[in-house]
């Protein structure tokens, strides 16, 4: 279904305003296909109905209407609208977008001074100034800190997961009201619409607004959670990096921890990669859910910063990790070259993890350098590598391009837990994208023990990148941007199920 907007209306990654930033705005007289049902959010001005795109996002229905009629191409005018041509979200590429549905976006001024709209081009309700994309994901800056509502504001207000009747949303044609829009002075919700004081949260009914969006468009909460109970649940997965806070809420279901080279004292994460990627794999629900919310968790601190952790340290937690049962060790670490002794000792216990047929996954590597790099583990055989996509299924930057590189999975503005133990974005590092894909990995071994069967590594990962969806004309295997393509949970599903 297509709907048309009548006025510049907000992009939200939830369908609520409240503790929620916006990712950017849409144009007046835009055109966008949407889910035929709406889903039940906030209401504004009476009007509890908010649109799902393709890609997860969100748009409050007030001010639009449906139309069946493709839409007119940038420069022309329909019903005396003049439709604004597509603009990417800032930092991606126009060329990014070639090929694709264009998603408008407006990339607004960056200090967040009303004054800097001319008055009336930003009309009310669900339509104020807002922080361009790039701002937001701008983790150096943790600009997308509030991307998911604070503890109070999660119990206050309950957002509906069920899609509303599919009925025509009535266009509100009365100007503007003066009063302060929603954003700023929220309207209070209804006793009847009240939240119990403290909602019980789980999988089986996840709280949309603690997902990331990875798990909302590949439909991992519906397809494998509610639809076969497939959670990751007696599978165990190792994350091999800087640690994570112990009693960290979102990380219940941890079974042992390691510290090189003070193991048994109270760890601590100083960098974040360890908890955010942890959080990832296998978020309990407390704030965010990870890809296997059941998975247990066996969590090594191996260094203070991702990039100062020594060979050393990495095949000590690599071998405390075999030996403590793990189904799946992410190693969160790219080295550019290992000396001899190293490399022996890391393909001996690669080898052997093998043997067990524990399922071994690393980042491809995290850089810029336009030159196909070869990093460690990645790179070896027997170790599945992974780089990072963004949600327009794109290439991260930053992800290194690599011809060791067998797919891309979630890796950049994904919703996650820190140190802190409050909702951010994810650090821009290819180790979330490994975090990612070794959270699919436990509800793959999940599905399989519960039928009887398990497959050795080899076959494991060849079922993830000959059902990977390919954007190049390349042969698969050739593209040192995106291996084979990037993750297809879906067709996985279908594979697994024939």
């Amino acid at each position: 279904m297509k709907i048309r907007f009548a006025v510049d209306t907000y992009i939200r990654n939830i369908p609520t305003t409240k503790g929620n930033q916006p990712l950017g705005a849409i144009h007046s007289g835009s055109v966008i296909e949407v889910e035929s049902l709406p889903a039940r959010g906030e209401a504004l001005e009476n009007n509890d109905r908010w649109y799902r795109d393709k890609n997860g996002w969100y748009y409050w229905s007030g001010r639009t209407e449906i139309v069946e009629e493709t839409p007119p191409t940038p420069g022309e005018t329909q019903g005396g609208i003049m439709v604004s041509p597509a603009k990417p979200p800032a930092g991606i590429e126009a060329s990014q977008t070639e090929g694709q549905t264009g998603i408008p976006v407006v990339n607004p001024p960056l200090a967040n001074d009303d004054a800097q709209w001319p008055e009336g081009e930003i009309p009310e309700g669900e339509t104020r100034l807002v922080p361009s994309l790039a701002q937001l994901l701008s983790q150096e800056r943790q600009a997308r800190s509030a991307a998911v509502p604070p503890a109070e504001i999660l119990e206050s207000f309950n957002v509906q997961a069920e899609p509303a009747p599919d009925v025509k949303p009535a266009r509100n044609r009365q100007a503007p009201k003066p009063p302060v829009p929603p954003d700023t002075a929220p309207l209070a919700p209804k006793a009847s619409d009240q939240a119990p004081a403290h909602p019980v949260q789980t999988w089986q009914n996840p709280d949309l607004r603690k997902l990331n969006w990875g798990v909302q468009n590949y439909q991992i909460s519906r397809d494998w959670w509610q639809q076969r109970g497939i959670t990751g649940r007696n599978v165990t997965i190792a994350i091999l990096s800087t640690g994570a806070p112990a009693q960290h809420p979102d990380l219940v279901n941890r079974q042992g921890n390691f510290e090189f080279p003070n193991d048994g004292q109270t760890m601590e994460d100083r960098h974040g990669l360890g908890t955010q990627a942890a959080v990832i794999a296998a978020g309990s629900g407390n704030a965010v859910f990870g890809v296997a919310p059941e998975a247990r968790l066996l969590i090594a601190k191996l260094g203070e910063q991702d990039h100062l952790i020594t060979p050393d340290a990495f095949l000590s937690g690599l071998q405390w990790a075999i030996e403590a049962g793990a189904d799946i060790i992410a190693m969160l670490l790219d080295y550019p070259d290992l000396r001899v002794e190293h490399l022996d000792r890391l393909q001996r216990l690669v080898h052997e993890a093998i043997q067990r047929n524990i399922l071994l996954v690393a980042p491809v590597g995290t850089s810029e350098n336009k030159k196909p790099e070869s990093r460690y583990p990645a790179r070896l055989t027997g170790v599945l590598s992974v780089g990072a996509h963004d949600q327009y299924r794109h290439r991260c930057r930053f992800s290194a391009r690599s011809y060791d590189l067998d797919l891309l999975a979630p890796g950049e503005g994904l919703l996650t837990t820190g140190p802190g133990q409050r909702p951010t974005g994810n650090l821009k590092s290819t180790g979330i994208a490994a975090a990612f894909t070794a959270g699919f990995l436990a509800l793959i071994r999940q599905w399989e023990v519960e039928h009887g069967v398990l497959s050795t590594p080899d076959a494991v990962f060849d079922l993830l990148k000959n059902t990977a969806v390919s954007r190049r004309s390349f042969d698969k295997g050739e593209d040192v941007e995106y291996g084979r393509g990037t993750l297809n949970p879906l067709e996985i599903l279908n594979q697994i199920e024939r």
